[in-house]
């Protein structure tokens, strides 16, 4: 019966930490131009950050990370990306195509349960 009750309150615990995951949307290109809304922000280690626009026009990288952390390269196709952060530090993305015109952007991530102040 010990085991049960063990297996329960580490199954609620982790049901817990992905529930309190948040998903941030970066929006791009169309009427934003050649900028991305927001440029920067923090995040939590668990959360998605979904980038929507054209990768089309506004290929899309990772250009510096934390070293364990998961890349991506040249995503080009299609409306939407996510990508789950796993690794707390920051992080600096940019479109491919544009870089030279300043489209780039930055996200800080912090360890899980540490509190954001979102700014207004």
């Amino acid at each position: 019966m010990m085991v049960s009750k063990i297996a329960l309150f580490i199954f609620l615990s982790m049901s817990a930490s992905v529930v309190s995951a948040t998903t941030h949307i970066i929006k791009f290109g169309g009427p934003l131009g050649k900028r991305y809304a927001p440029a920067s922000l923090t995040v939590a280690v668990g959360d998605t950050i979904v980038w929507i626009g054209d990768f089309d026009n506004h290929s899309l990288s990772l250009m510096k990370a934390p070293a364990a952390a998961k890349g991506f390269k040249s995503i080009q196709s299609g409306s939407t990306f996510r990508y789950i952060v796993s690794v707390p530090g920051e992080y600096d993305y940019q479109c491919d195509d544009h870089v030279d015109q300043g489209m780039i952007g930055s996200f800080t991530a912090v360890a899980s349960g540490t509190k954001i102040e979102s700014v207004h």
